[in-house]
């Protein structure tokens, strides 16, 4: 029997089936490389380099469970594997178990230092965790070994944003945009942090960059049409708002922003048919508590049907 036609495979060759394997994985043929990689195991069961690339590909199919478990043989016959203590940290995010995955990503750097990969996934574990600090530290632990790494430098960015450090996500930011001048979630956020720092034209400029970019994105549609009911031109932030709801016809965050657009110009019958559909579409998103304090609905707060949209009753 052969995998490959053209290259014979001895029955009994565990590194030969090892190496199709490998080589059907390079392919994307996940399932014939699992096969593969059942036969050299079921010829060396001791083999951690097979069992640790049987992972990965278990994992490219969404076998996630199954994947750890061949992390874990990997590891108990080559403790020292920080490859699949790597692994099997990044099967633990998918999983959600983020402080195994935090332990795991630790054995592999234990192992191997500057695996910055480890260091920005993580990272990622605490991130996802929301100890933001600690993602800083590991993430700029990984732009020390590779000070090129855009993502990282996006993510810190992220991190920075959610700790309310403005100037030093914004310098992130830069840093991405420099190395890759077209990523276009790194102008989105650099609108969202110019706009805690009170510089409102640059808010604008970076959003209509990324939208220049990418022009069905529909959350910095949205973000140009916040900043620009701000400043009072309502004409085009709703169309700002419309083209976020052309792209996605289920974002509720536009519709209640158009609603809010609408009330600060006491069009009580858009703004209330607006936020009635936020509500609708709104999937456990609070919009009536949000509007029941939202200045921007000063305008319309004592009109009748406005008061029984947010209370919830029927008649409106």
């Amino acid at each position: 029997m052969s995998l490959f036609p053209h290259v014979p495979i001895s029955p009994d060759d565990y590194q030969g089936w090892y190496n199709a394997g490998v080589n059907f994985s390079k392919l994307g043929k996940y399932q014939q490389a699992i096969t593969a990689f059942d036969r050299a195991i079921k010829i060396k069961p001791d083999y951690p380099e097979a069992w640790n690339n049987r992972g990965n590909a278990l994992k490219q199919i969404g076998r996630l469970q199954l994947a750890l478990t061949n992390f874990n043989l990997a590891i108990s016959f080559a403790p020292n594997s920080y490859l699949a203590w790597y692994n099997r940290g990044n099967v633990l995010n998918d999983l959600e178990r983020y402080r195994e995955a935090i332990s795991s990503f630790e054995g592999a750097i234990q192992i191997k230092p500057d695996l910055y990969q480890a260091w920005y996934n993580l990272g990622n574990a605490w991130n996802s965790l929301g100890y933001y600090q600690k993602a800083i530290e590991n993430y700029q632990q990984a732009i020390e070994i590779e000070p090129d790494l855009y993502q990282v430098w996006h993510d810190e960015g992220q991190a920075f944003f959610e700790l309310g450090r403005y100037q030093e996500a914004l310098k992130c930011f830069a840093q991405v945009i420099k190395l890759k001048p077209n990523h276009y979630e790194a102008w989105n956020f650099k609108g969202r942090t110019l706009f805690y720092l009170e510089d409102t034209e640059g808010e604008i400029i970076s959003y209509e960059k990324a939208i220049e970019i990418k022009i069905h994105y529909q959350e910095a549609w949205n973000n140009l049409g916040k900043a620009l009911s701000n400043l009072g031109d309502w004409y085009k932030a709703i169309a700002c708002f419309d083209e976020a709801i052309k792209i996605q016809p289920d974002y509720s965050l536009a519709y209640y922003n158009k609603a809010r657009c609408y009330a600060l110009q006491e069009k009580v019958y858009l703004a209330i048919e607006n936020l009635e559909e936020a509500i609708n579409l709104a999937a456990g998103k609070p919009y009536r508590e949000m509007a029941k304090t939202d200045t921007g609905f000063g305008n319309i707060r004592f009109n009748r049907k406005f008061q029984a949209l947010i209370e919830g009753d029927i008649m409106y």
